[in-house]
């Protein structure tokens, strides 16, 4: 599955990334969506097995 990422509080200093699925645009619910770095989102998925959109 290819997955991307998407910034969850947009416009805020604070920022958390999370992933979602890049066919069907939904929001992985089991992945831990809280990721401080857009990078650390990516390399979760990877290790995770998913393929990178």
């Amino acid at each position: 599955m290819k997955v991307t990422t998407y910034i969850i509080n947009k416009g805020t200093s604070s920022r958390y990334y999370g992933l979602k699925n890049k066919e069907e645009n939904q929001v992985l619910h089991y992945a831990p969506n809280n990721w401080k770095t857009e990078k650390g989102a990516l390399n979760w998925a990877k290790k995770h097995g998913y393929e990178i959109a």
